[in-house]
């Protein structure tokens, strides 16, 4: 079914030129013609022609613009062009689509041989008549009648200059019709149109930014392999120069918090800690006279940026007024998974994965089951506004002393059961080793308990390298085959082997900035640097390497997270922004390569990893998006 699109101006004989010669090579099922508005052009020849023929067709006239006299002028015409082969060659396919630059002012002919290399063509063509009839003044004419375009065709007067075909550009493609509309007014006579452009997003802006965008990819192609999201390589040199910059603190909040993040190290239990949020979690209570009464405790000096380091066990108690006890209360656990939820998307978090430990907050009445069975529902009800997504790692707990393996072994089990219960939505996806670590503490104690995990395909994270040295990160790698380090931050104690073998499996390390700051512990296997903390008026004694920056540069898959938002009193992008203070000079580009590391450490599956790269992708380059 092929279709013949073209341009005229004041001689139209040129349309059954070409029309006359398509029609000795194949059959045409319809003739689109689009022309200026000026009274100059006479189409009663086209009419009759069309009419004879019983050919299908239609002429379009494009309103107010009668005559090419300033930039406007061709702008119109052609948004107008654009907009009318949208409308025409959807969803004609490509093989069936002529073009032919027949007449017209040469900017009408240079936009449509422009337009047809976005839209795509089987061919783009222009038409040569031999002057053979009259002889005005000693010189012969072209034809300008029906009845001499045909004698021309027939004593082969009439030839191609083809120009080849175009395969079109899929951004164009994508687009519909209804994306850019275009008003068409019945003409005088029947098959003639009057187009008019709506007002609203200008399809020549779209197409002008995408083709300055291709230019970029070109002039970027050589580093493409090294961008965090491909979708980078379409921003101007200038842009991209913006990101190899240092992030600039504060004054970058506003871009960090647009950005689409994703938390793979937030726990539950550490987010209404304090303030308003504890005071609404309480406040939902479904029984208000069981609540626990003791004090909320005080932040230390300085709090979140404290000059003096405290202990893992000082930082735990700072969440003691939420604790187990206020969250066996359904009400509470209910509000607090909605606040936590809410906090999550508003920064802007697309993807979060929380871990939470069930059996703390079981009861006589309820099991560790319904606990979790109304955790994963409270979060899946939120998930309809399509925000952020939640899905759930459960906590197994290591402690200095007692028989923690009883509490550990329930946790893993209603993991196992919840990853074959729930498929969709908000789900169980891992499960954490956490807790006290030390030499009698380590990984590779615990591999019977986490034969399960693995074999039901569960995802393994292991808190390793926070307090305990090199050893307990080698037994989590190599006992435990973690798929993620939490903390991680002595990988780089002895020497890089360890490093290597983490660089190597793609094992993402989890660092949680201001959770890292506020427990950290001078060690002689941490490096000092001179500068890292100096902004921070700490003393020189305790100044440390924080890893995150060097980690990058020796190829680690760092990720960027929260650890306990309500504790540490810094959300995601509190702790992307305060990055810059811990590691001076880091560059947006850096960071960026953060969450494409969290992007492919999620314990997600791989269509849903794809979706949350385009809605990244998206967010990063939204001048190609449709409307």
């Amino acid at each position: 079914m092929a279709q013949l699109f073209i341009t005229v101006g004041t001689a139209p004989a040129v349309v059954l030129e070409a029309v006359g010669l398509m029609l000795q090579h194949q059959r045409l099922d319809a003739v689109h013609v689009i022309a200026s508005a000026s009274k100059r052009i006479e189409t009663t020849m086209l009419h009759q022609f069309f009419q004879a023929q019983k050919m299908d067709y239609s002429i379009t006239r494009v309103a107010d613009f009668s005559d090419l006299g300033t930039p406007n002028d061709h702008e119109r015409f052609e948004e107008v062009l654009l907009r009318w082969l949208l409308h025409r060659m959807h969803p004609l396919p490509r093989t069936e689509r002529w073009v032919c630059l027949a007449g017209g002012f040469k900017t009408m002919s240079a936009a449509m041989q422009q337009a047809a290399e976005l839209f795509g063509a089987q061919e783009v063509f222009h038409v040569l008549a031999t002057p053979m009839f009259g002889a005005e003044a000693g010189r012969k004419r072209e034809p300008s009648t029906a009845e001499e375009v045909e004698e021309a065709l027939r004593r082969h007067g009439v030839h191609w200059i083809c120009l080849g075909g175009q395969t079109g550009w899929p951004q164009v493609q994508r687009l519909r019709s209804a994306d850019y509309p275009l008003v068409l007014e019945k003409g005088d006579a029947v098959g003639e149109f009057k187009a008019y452009p709506t007002p609203g997003s200008s399809l020549r802006e779209y197409v002008a930014a995408m083709r300055r965008r291709s230019i970029h990819v070109s002039h970027h192609f050589e580093r493409l392999a090294r961008l965090p999201f491909p979708i980078l390589a379409s921003w101007s040199p200038q842009e991209l120069q913006w990101l190899e910059e240092p992030l600039d603190g504060e004054n970058d909040r506003t871009w960090v918090r647009s950005l689409p993040k994703i938390d793979l190290h937030c726990h539950l239990g550490g987010f209404a800690t304090h303030g308003t949020d504890l005071e609404a979690v309480r406040q939902a209570a479904c029984f208000p006279e069981k609540l626990p009464t003791q004090p909320v405790p005080e932040f230390p000096p300085g709090w979140p940026v404290p000059p003096e380091p405290i202990t893992l066990a000082e930082y735990t108690r700072l969440g003691d007024a939420t604790g187990t006890r206020l969250l066996r209360d359904p009400g509470c656990l209910q509000r607090h998974c909605q606040l936590l939820y809410e906090t999550l998307a508003e920064d802007g978090i697309v993807y979060a994965e929380v871990r939470c430990s069930p059996a703390n907050y079981a009861t006589d009445e309820r099991s560790p089951w319904e606990v979790l069975t109304d955790i994963r529902n409270i979060f899946q009800a939120c998930m309809q506004d399509d925000r952020c997504h939640v899905n759930l790692i459960l906590i197994a707990t290591r402690r200095q002393s007692g028989n923690f393996r009883t509490h550990m072994a329930r946790h893993i089990s209603l993991a196992v059961t919840a990853a074959e219960r729930w498929q969709e939505g908000c789900r169980v996806v891992g499960v954490d080793l956490a807790g006290y670590e030390d030499r009698e503490t380590r990984p590779h104690l615990f591999r019977e308990e986490f034969t399960a995990v693995h074999r039901c395909g569960l995802a393994l994270t292991v808190h390793a390298g926070e307090n305990d040295d090199a050893e307990a990160i080698w037994r989590a790698v190599f006992d435990l085959n973690a798929r993620r380090l939490g903390h991680g931050l002595r990988l780089m104690s002895d020497d890089d082997t360890l490093l290597n073998s983490v660089v190597s499996r793609r094992i993402a390390v989890e660092l949680c900035p201001y959770a890292n700051y506020q427990i950290r512990h001078p060690a002689p296997n941490l490096v000092p640097q001179q500068e890292c903390f100096a902004c921070l008026d700490v003393p020189a004694t305790d100044r440390m390497t924080y890893p995150l920056r060097e980690y990058l540069r020796k190829g680690v898959a760092v990720t960027i997270n929260t650890d306990n938002i309500g504790i540490s009193q810094a959300n995601l992008t509190d702790n992307w922004i305060f990055t810059a203070r811990l590691c001076p000079g880091i560059t947006r580009m850096e960071l960026l390569a953060t969450l494409r590391h969290s992007l492919e450490a999620a314990f997600i599956g791989h269509n849903e990893r794809q979706g949350l790269l385009e809605k990244i992708s998206h967010h990063l380059n939204p001048q190609w998006s449709t409307p």
